[in-house]
């Protein structure tokens, strides 16, 4: 008998501690990266909308125009990969196709992640490229 209370009080106590991992993460907010001395802003929303927006000009979110077109942006991030694979998916009105800019996402920190997006070809495989940057939290 005192050996099930015991391995019940020690069973207790190892779940008590909590370990924070990457689905803890919350990856809603905007984050603010830097670029070539440009700053500029990564938006994901809630509703698993995501948008850019660099010198006030907005691209993504729920609808937008490029080129005379509207379209929308979505994110899907895959926390069981490793790296971690997050998509951009941008919906043109219009168009069959689907674009996908494949990326990866490191987490740093619960305000601080690093993202490296293929926009001219594959997902990245490192974060070793020009297109990798680092954001912060800012909402």
């Amino acid at each position: 008998m005192k050996k099930i209370i015991l391995l019940f009080i020690i069973t207790l106590s190892l779940t008590s501690f909590k370990n924070t991992s990457e689905t803890d993460f919350n990856i809603v907010g905007k984050w603010e990266g830097q670029d070539n001395n440009e700053v500029g802003y990564l938006t994901f929303q809630k509703d698993s909308y995501a948008y850019f927006e660099i010198n006030g000009q907005i691209i993504g979110g729920k609808e937008f125009e490029i080129k005379g077109k509207k379209g929308s942006m979505t994110y899907e991030v895959d926390f069981t990969a490793k790296p971690i694979q997050i998509d951009l998916i941008i919906n043109i009105i219009g168009e069959k196709e689907t674009h996908k800019l494949q990326g990866i996402l490191e987490i740093i920190t619960n305000d601080e992640i690093k993202v490296s997006l293929g926009f001219e070809g594959p997902r990245p495989t490192n974060f070793d490229t020009d297109e990798s940057l680092t954001f912060k939290r800012v909402e």
